[in-house]
């Protein structure tokens, strides 16, 4: 296993064992994930690997020459921990959140939606998507939707939705088409999470808490061509104390 620290620095990590037929990889992601996150926030990253096995090649298995030659015992007994008790049934909601822009030659379109647990949601005036997720159990409870004459002429609309959510709500939002990215109501979205300080452009993807803390979740993305948010988050949704 030595061999694999310093096979190719330049080009990856790989051994190849001639005698058993075995390949040997050591990959590090290149872009930083989000907790929780299936993907990185650049998207998902994925090898492939190729074969080219001859016309008659029989099935082969490998496993008997692999082993026991990289067999090794386990440097320390450890026990399996106990099963703690479960006061709730801790499970994860898996968000989706898109918003880019189409083109297809002289024709120019836009695209977005929200997915939570595979089921989608869509705009179809430009505008903003609100969806709102409960806290305690991962269920859509509510969805709206602004239009942009809302946000430019009657920004209390989306604030005073805002304040009628519930706690210990998750708030889900995406823009779609030339949404006013300027105005009163972006406010909402401090109420919800955001950093202080942000700038809109074009598009915006938004995953926010209503409630009396901030989880660590809390993102928003915003570029003037396409953005996208693959979160799966804990509920029910709970503080933790850092270490």
């Amino acid at each position: 296993m030595d061999r694999l620290e310093y096979r190719y620095p330049t080009k990856g990590y790989y051994y190849w064992d001639d005698d058993t037929g075995l390949l040997f990889l050591k990959l590090k992601a290149q872009h930083e994930k989000e907790p929780f996150a299936f993907c990185s926030v650049k998207g998902c990253e994925r090898i492939r690997i190729k074969a080219n096995l001859p016309k008659k090649a029989q099935i082969s298995d490998c496993q008997a020459k692999a082993y026991p030659k990289y067999a090794e015992k386990p440097s320390v007994d450890v026990p399996m921990p106990k099963k703690l008790p479960a006061t709730h049934m801790d499970h994860f909601v898996e968000l989706k959140v898109e918003s880019y822009k189409t083109r297809y030659l002289h024709l120019k379109d836009d695209f977005a939606y929200i997915s939570v647990d595979g089921k989608k949601f869509s705009l179809s005036e430009d505008g903003i998507q609100v969806v709102v997720v409960d806290g305690h159990d991962g269920k859509v409870v509510d969805q709206m939707s602004f239009r942009n004459s809302i946000l430019q002429g009657i920004p209390g609309q989306i604030d005073n939705y805002v304040n009628n959510i519930r706690d210990n709500s998750i708030v889900v939002m995406m823009s779609k088409g030339r949404f006013i990215a300027k105005g009163p109501w972006s406010k909402v979205l401090e109420k919800l999470g955001a950093q202080r300080g942000f700038k809109l452009k074009d598009k915006m993807a938004f995953v926010g808490y209503k409630g009396s803390f901030r989880p660590f979740w809390v993102r928003l993305s915003t570029d003037d061509e396409a953005v996208k948010i693959f979160q799966a988050l804990p509920v029910p949704v709970v503080k933790k104390m850092k270490l």
